[in-house]
């Protein structure tokens, strides 16, 4: 379990420390290069995470049954297409594309301003039950924590580098979480069908990449 440990606090530090120099880095090498390295960079160390996850010698602190699959089979959906919604739509306030963004019609942003990162709290949150075991509660809950934490995060960096005026306009037009907002509009056809084609290659994919066939876990 020590590699895990390590894994962790290398990907931890690889996000705290580029936040910590963002401008200067940015200043440095321009804005698209250092998302792309950050990008880059976050992907390797996600990886090296997720072997040492499937590596480590562990125990359960929760008995297994199939619901527990059944439960994160059905809750990726969702996920998915807010992660698409995150990719196709402006995200001003989050992760993603910061032009383009219209008030009026703010889209995703009217239901939660951090598809991406909602996305991944519901992703760690079904995983962290369907294991059941100590490296999992560790790594997927802590990465839920994490997104739940990037929330105010992200607001805080993306707020700090436009004008009084603008972050009213945006911060207005948006919400941290507002369900009602799926009854007008906050979620378009292009996000579900793009998220579902997200969730089909995750879910037949899943057993190829890590091992694990979760219809098979689930007994479906």
């Amino acid at each position: 379990m020590t590699w895990f440990f390590v894994a962790v606090a290398v990907f931890l530090a690889g996000h705290i420390i580029p936040g910590i120099l963002r401008e200067r880095l940015v200043r440095w090498v321009g804005y698209r290069t250092y998302i792309f390295g950050f990008s880059v960079l976050s992907l390797f160390l996600f990886g090296w995470v997720i072997h040492e996850v499937l590596v480590a010698e562990s125990f359960f602190l929760w008995g297994y049954q199939p619901w527990q699959a059944q439960l994160l089979v059905i809750v990726m959906l969702p996920a998915c297409i807010l992660w698409a919604s995150a990719i196709l739509q402006p995200c001003p306030l989050s992760i993603g594309r910061k032009t383009g963004f219209d008030p009026a019609r703010p889209g995703i942003n009217r239901f939660c301003r951090h598809p991406l990162l909602l996305g991944m709290i519901i992703w760690g949150i079904g995983h962290m039950i369907a294991n059941g075991d100590l490296v999992a509660v560790l790594f997927f809950g802590g990465s839920a924590a994490f997104a739940l934490i990037g929330f105010w995060r992200m607001e805080k960096i993306r707020l700090r580098a436009v004008a009084p005026e603008q972050q009213a306009v945006w911060l207005g037009a948006t919400r941290r979480f507002d369900p009602s907002a799926l009854l007008h509009g906050a979620i378009g056809w292009r996000d579900v069908l793009a998220g579902t084609a997200i969730y089909l290659l995750i879910l037949f994919g899943h057993g190829h990449v890590i091992g694990v066939n979760p219809l098979d876990m689930a007994g479906w």
